[in-house]
């Protein structure tokens, strides 16, 4: 009699499929991560493939993905592939020798825990920057807003840029890819010619949506032709760039059609990398709801059945990904950030230990800072993403030790979690009723979904060791600790609310915006709000969103001027709702209207506070009074040094971490609480 086979959570998701004679393992994508991380600087103005990339790759791979991509590499050796430092370009037009073992390793790592490998292949186009002089190409002849020069491209010079992606593709045939993923989306030159905004060309290659895709078309052929039935073609598409006068679902429907006929896969993405409005589903943030793009993957398979379809956008929870595959929405299901959070996403959904995948907060830190500023592409809640190589892992240490942990904030069970997993004997204390800290503001805000599923994820993780013990309702003193006697004290008590020196800053009707959520009811029908950092612009959309009438003051010339990045992120996103009204639900950006009852006090500083509202000053020094029920002081946090300093000096290492060592974001609190387990 036949042994029963034991059910497994998720059966349609990881289901195997066979795709053009190759066997993916499950329908999970590990979608391309670009990082400046992945390339080391090369001769002649060319990148290197790094080691650092092909370490990575194979995480991923043993994290149980079917398929792992690079990030995109440029193919033209003409042009880096964007304005930012990772160029990218490390094919040129021989064999680049050079090349070959790295990429070679890419693909072993890969392959050895069971995944295909894919290579992500792209051009800039106009979004481009020359080697040499200031000339780019595009579909059409044009000057763009910084100076360069876009050289509409005749059939001579298409054909030359074919040859490259064909180039491309026999190294990554020879190097031992699988898959070609070609970057056909989001604005670089493929996508320029399928857009309506960029192509308005009159020739064949211009003018209706089969003709836009001619030229995406003969750079398919010219692929398969390079690589035959070996390798599966992948489109990278933006199926509705969701921005005024872009290519529609309709035109992508009948696009896609030309290019099936080489593609093997159809991977539906959305929106435009140079539009805010529309990047907000190429990059779906907290403003979102959790797979925005998936409707077009469902038009495209239902219009055209037989393809292979890939969707991706904000799916981080295995249920919804299992029931896309399930209800014929697509076959394959891409995800990046989930990756980033947790490299192991896959095995632990299909282990049946959907509980302990570290969620994404859809921060965006790993697009935005990562690529401007550290030159990394870190995360959030994941602090071991790029350190991996040089972290040792959480493995129990031979000399366990007692660890008295001071506060149940993020960064309290951060740390209380990682000293666990070592093996330390963990006691955790919160003076409050609850874990969570001031993570507790999100259960009131309707697009802090994210914040609550990570709050979650802590508390659990917390709970689940059998070497930790929590006492809430149990504040840190030096008996306590004395009577403890701990090996080590790490201390994550917070930071308290910042009152600047404004007169009236203590009268009955002002808060302090930590003090908001929650509290909503003590808020009146017209709001001042002091300071328009990332704080105040988020209080202004959550009050708006109750309809409240709002006047944001902040003294700089721009609103969250210390978040500003050169990349879309957070920031933009945070920025457009606060013009504009919130809909979670909305799929054309385009359509929202501004807002009326929001007004935006720029290079304007609040002078003193009245019980009926405010009087700000502007640079030129003109006063005015601004009418308020409620003021509220988006103004920040700050240690109290006093209250931290009786902690020193009373175990053998004390260690401080989160916002009571410098206030900040969620990135800090978890990496100085990963950092005080590694110390220990």
């Amino acid at each position: 009699m036949r042994n029963k086979m034991k059910e497994y959570p998720y059966p349609h998701l990881f289901s195997p499929i066979i795709i053009g004679g190759k066997r993916f393992r499950n329908r999970v994508v590990a979608s391309a991560q670009a990082s400046p991380h992945g390339v080391t600087a090369g001769h002649n103005g060319y990148d290197n493939a790094s080691e650092y990339q092909a370490q990575y790759m194979g995480l991923l791979a043993r994290g149980g993905a079917a398929v792992v991509n690079t990030g995109h590499y440029g193919v033209d050796p003409r042009f880096q592939l964007g304005a930012l430092r990772y160029a990218f370009n490390f094919f040129n037009d021989r064999l680049h020798n050079d090349q070959m073992p790295v990429l070679n390793l890419m693909s072993d790592n890969v392959h050895a825990y069971g995944a295909l490998a894919s290579i992500e292949l792209n051009h800039g186009g106009h979004m481009s920057t020359p080697f040499e002089g200031n000339t780019v190409l595009g579909p059409m002849d044009r000057v763009l807003p910084d100076g360069k020069i876009v050289v509409g491209m005749d059939r001579g010079e298409m054909e030359r840029v074919a040859e490259y992606f064909a180039n491309a593709a026999r190294i990554a045939r020879l190097t031992g890819f699988d898959i070609i993923n070609v970057h056909a989306a989001h604005n670089w030159l493929l996508g320029q010619f399928l857009s309506p905004l960029s192509n308005q060309r009159e020739d064949e290659f211009g003018g209706s949506p089969e003709n836009r895709a001619r030229f995406p078309q003969m750079v398919l052929k010219a692929i398969r032709e390079a690589v035959g039935k070996e390798l599966l073609i992948s489109v990278r598409y933006s199926v509705a760039e969701l921005v005024e006068g872009g290519a529609t679902l309709d035109d992508s429907l009948r696009s896609i059609r030309l290019l099936s006929e080489y593609a093997d896969i159809i991977h539906c993405s959305a929106g435009k990398v140079d539009n805010v409005e529309s990047s907000n589903y190429l990059f779906p943030s907290q403003y979102t709801r959790h797979g925005v793009n998936t409707y077009l993957a469902g038009a495209v398979k239902e219009r055209m059945p037989e393809l292979v379809v890939e969707t991706i956008g904000a799916i981080s929870d295995p249920q919804m990904a299992d029931r896309l595959i399930a209800d014929g929405t697509c076959d394959l299901v891409a995800m990046a950030r989930s990756f980033i959070a947790d490299n192991d996403w896959a095995k632990k959904a299909h282990e049946g230990h959907a509980d302990d995948i570290r969620p994404c907060i859809r921060c965006l830190r790993c697009l935005s800072e990562s690529v401007n500023f550290t030159g990394h592409r870190t995360c959030s809640v994941n602090p071991r993403r790029v350190l991996f190589q040089q972290l040792p892992p959480s493995e129990v240490m031979s000399h366990k030790k007692k660890v008295l942990v001071a506060g149940g904030g993020p960064a309290g069970l951060q740390a209380a979690n990682e000293l666990a997993l070592k093996g330390h004997e963990v006691i955790l204390c919160e003076k409050s009723g609850r874990l969570g800290g001031r993570l507790e503001y999100a259960d009131h805000v309707s697009f802090k979904e994210d914040i609550v599923r990570y709050r979650e994820y802590l508390i659990r993780q917390v709970n689940k060791r059998e070497n930790i013990t929590v006492y809430l309702n149990k504040e840190v003193t030096p008996e306590l600790i004395e009577a403890e006697e701990p090996d080590a004290l790490v201390v994550a008590v917070g930071a308290k609310n910042f009152y600047p020196e404004i007169p009236g800053a203590h009268l009955p009707g002002v808060m302090h915006c930590c003090d908001l959520y929650g509290q909503e009811d003590r808020v009146g029908d017209h709001v001042v709000i002091i300071g328009g950092g990332m704080v105040g612009s988020e209080a202004t959309i959550h009050l708006h969103s109750m309809d409240k009438a709002v006047d944001l003051v902040e003294m700089s010339d721009e609103l969250m001027s210390a978040e500003k990045m050169d990349y879309p992120d957070e920031r933009d996103f945070t920025l457009y709702y606060v013009n504009h009204p919130l809909d979670l639900d909305q799929k054309k950006p385009m359509d929202l209207p501004e807002k009326e009852n929001v007004h935006i006090h720029l290079g304007t500083r609040c002078v003193e506070i009245k019980e009926n509202g405010v009087y700000v000053e502007d640079k030129n020094g003109t006063r005015s009074f601004l009418e308020a029920d409620t003021v509220i002081l988006a103004t920040g946090l700050r240690p109290d040094q006093e209250y931290l300093s009786r902690f020193e000096g009373l175990a053998q290492d004390v260690l401080f971490i989160g916002d009571c060592k410098k206030p900040g974001t969620i990135y800090n609190t978890s990496t100085t609480g990963y950092y005080a387990a590694v110390e220990l």
